[in-house]
């Protein structure tokens, strides 16, 4: 049975030095891979990515792994991120922890777990707790590292991780092993097991089998330590780390040297010192040739015991495995006892009784005994805890039951009053009933006398509504014809405005005399004004008159083009021109029109600009794009308006400043806009005594677009039947 273990454990040996090149050429394509990627990353993300570039050197490169998560730390304190900081400082104390350097392990592991305290990582607590407790139990601190564990037991129950509740019960238990405790270890191990098979977890579950196999062979129990063997290497068969193949060998020597079958023992007690020396498990090769020392020493071959506890010392000085060091000088002072040697038995005697005090202090049994004691009266309180919990669930069921008893007692008498008060409703009803049947007759006429009065009514809407349609009507017509009347006087004037300014002109070129250019020039001054008014006013025209054609606007582009055109004014006047666009929503709505109303509040800032040499001019434009609505905004810090009020300002003509060239038409144009956009248009003084207007627009204007068809229809239709009407009452049908 055992040469056939030992088989498998060869041949899984020959399969990964076989696919070593291969993997290595894994490894280090994900190296360069990773590499390349921290190279162009920053912050956290950097960080991440050097973290899983330490986890795949751990298994190839340690050192490299180790200079990394440095460089990693390094980092983290620089940018604050006390996450990483915890992550880091973890991985500093694993990696001491697998190069044997156990104080500058224990070192890292308590700094990363005061910060993890500090900012509640629960998670990461629970991570280092564990750590940090097999660290001080090979390092011979026992009640430090039963202090961690259960610790660890205490934020993992309240998490409810029981993955991590199953890693820590089963370091306990491990703990408990070192102290020789095996029947203690025992029911850890057990609870470890339980718990991983209640959530069908498969983590670490060959080694927990086989530190369950080892307690039974101290317990002289082999059958039942060699179906804990034959599990773990089931499990193995599916992939084996080196951790678990060192493992199940030294438990498979150690079982045959307590049943004294010496040479297959120190078959199996090699080949794990061959596997820990080719791993670098130093732990595993301390404690191989210490058991191949028992085992020779037993056999009577006392000078190999001591060429192997030389070996097993040396290795063991080296490093902080003090127990195994301890058990490495009991031995040393066995054997030259057996030998006469009284002073070199002597020596290590005193080492061995001086090391094992240091370590077994009474201080050590004393904080053991504390320890464990608190962690017993916890589970105590616990046990104490679910048992008040179950007592009072089944309290709450009896009260449950009371109440369902009630309940029934209740719906019981409610039947029966129910049947009485049924009883009772019924002759009550057939009394109503004669009532009902008088009152019938009188909602009937009741009915009758509401429905003419619902005709009649209905009649006088529709005549309101035909008398609101004809006003309508009325005034969409009048409208038509003051546009008319605008426009042709508009045309009207232009021609012989533009003769008149020709005149003036072709005085200009033919006369010398300076006050005639004087009036000449004024005049041609005044008439270019003119015609900007005139420009103006066949915009109103076109503005009324124009179909609006719903579109996506492009506020950027449209602005760009704005400012490109007003480039020489604004030169001229220093105005800081501007915009801004917020928002992720999008604005549907007639380009020509939004257009008209951006260009004449901007041009308004720029020509009412503030011409003092101590401030400079600006002029600002703010687009915020909502779902439902967008808004314009536009600030300046100009001279401002005053003494004008608000329900005038934006009549045509008017006029807040002598600067103003078109006659008071800008804010006219831009109002009509505006509402022809079904929007409002408002003004407020600004806090640097300039103005901001205020557009607020529908963010989609086609529903609008579509009632304003409806109502047209309407309108036709009415004129085609008030057009009907007239000719039946000509011809007097």
């Amino acid at each position: 049975m055992y040469l056939n273990r030992f088989k498998f454990f060869t041949f899984c040996i020959l399969i990964s030095t076989i696919s070593v090149p291969a993997l290595a050429q894994s490894v280090d394509a994900k190296v360069d891979s990773l590499t390349r990627l921290i190279q162009a990353a920053s912050g956290a993300k950097k960080l991440d990515l050097m973290r899983e570039l330490v986890r795949i050197h751990l298994d190839n490169n340690i050192e490299e792994s180790l200079l990394i998560s440095k460089q990693a730390l390094a980092l983290s304190y620089k940018l604050g991120d006390s996450l990483r900081i915890v992550q880091f400082k973890r991985a500093n104390g694993f990696i001491y922890r697998k190069l044997d350097s156990l104080t500058l392990s224990i070192k890292e592991l308590n700094e990363g777990l005061v910060i993890a305290n500090r900012n509640n990582f629960d998670d990461d607590q629970i991570k280092i707790l564990n750590t940090l407790a097999i660290a001080y139990s090979l390092n011979g601190n026992h009640d430090k590292a039963l202090e961690c564990h259960f610790k660890a037991i205490t934020v993992n129950e309240k998490l409810g991780n029981k993955e991590e509740l199953s890693i820590t019960y089963n370091n306990i238990g491990f703990v408990y092993f070192k102290l020789k405790d095996y029947d203690r270890a025992l029911e850890f191990y057990k609870r470890s097991l339980d718990t991983k098979n209640s959530i069908s977890s498969k983590y670490d579950l060959d080694r927990l089998l086989i530190n369950m196999a080892l307690c039974y062979i101290q317990l002289k129990k082999y059958k039942e330590a060699e179906g804990y063997i034959n599990q773990a290497i089931e499990i193995c068969k599916k992939g084996c780390n080196s951790a678990v193949q060192i493992e199940a060998e030294f438990s498979l020597g150690v079982s045959l040297s307590e049943q004294k079958k010496n040479e297959d023992a120190i078959l199996h007690f090699d080949k794990s010192l061959q596997l820990a020396k080719q791993f670098g498990e130093k732990r595993f090769q301390i404690e191989s040739l210490l058991n191949l020392a028992l085992v020779k020493e037993r056999q009577g071959l006392e000078s190999e015991a001591i060429n192997f506890l030389k070996e097993a010392e040396a290795i063991a000085s080296s490093t902080n495995y003090t127990l195994s060091l301890i058990e490495v000088y009991k031995q040393f002072s066995k054997i030259y006892q057996d030998q006469k040697d009284f002073a070199n038995s002597s020596e290590y005697q005193a080492k061995y009784i001086q090391l094992k005090d240091s370590i077994y202090s009474d201080d050590l049994i004393k904080n053991l005994a504390k320890v464990q004691a608190n962690f017993a009266e916890r589970e105590n309180l616990k046990t104490i805890q679910e048992k008040n919990l179950s007592l009072e669930l089944k309290q709450a069921l009896i009260d449950k039951q009371n109440s369902q008893y009630f309940f029934i007692i209740a719906i019981a008498i409610l039947v029966l009053m129910l049947a009485i008060v049924s009883l009772i409703a019924t002759r009550k009803q057939q009394k109503a009933s004669s009532e009902i049947a008088k009152a019938k007759f009188v909602i009937e006429e009741k009915n009758q006398q509401l429905a003419t009065q619902n005709k009649e009514l209905d009649k006088r809407v529709r005549d309101r509504t035909s008398d609101l349609l004809k006003s309508t009507l009325m005034l969409t017509q009048v409208n038509k014809e003051l546009d008319n009347f605008l426009y042709k006087s508009s045309h009207d004037i232009r021609g012989p405005l533009v003769t008149f300014q020709g005149l003036c002109n072709l005085g200009l070129i033919e006369t010398k005399e300076e006050m005639v250019r004087n009036i000449l020039e004024k005049l041609l001054s005044h008439s270019d004004k003119m015609a900007k008014i005139l420009g103006r006013l066949t915009t109103v025209g076109k503005i009324n008159e124009a179909k609006i054609n719903p579109e996506i606007i492009d506020f950027k582009k449209m602005l760009d083009v704005l400012i490109k055109e007003k480039e020489k004014q604004i030169e001229e006047n220093g105005v800081d021109v501007s915009y801004e666009i917020e928002g992720d929503g999008e604005t549907i709505s007639d380009h020509f029109l939004l257009e008209i109303v951006i260009e004449n509040l901007v041009d308004n800032g720029i020509k009412f600009y503030n011409n003092s040499v101590r401030v400079q001019p600006y002029v600002k434009t703010t687009i915020i794009q909502l779902n439902n609505q967008t808004i314009i905004k536009v600030e300046d810090n100009g001279i401002g308006i005053v003494d004008v009020p608000a329900d005038t300002m934006f009549h045509m003509f008017m006029r807040a400043s002598e600067r103003s060239e078109t006659g008071g038409v800008g804010l006219y144009l831009a109002k009509v806009c505006t509402d022809k956009l079904g929007g409002e248009i408002k003004m407020e003084k600004s806090t640097k005594d300039g103005t901001i207007f205020t557009v607020v627009l529908p963010s989609d204007i086609s529903p609008i677009v579509a009632k304003r068809k409806e109502l047209e229809a309407d309108l036709l239709r009415f004129e085609q039947e008030a057009l009907e009407d007239a000719k039946k009452m000509k011809t007097g049908i």
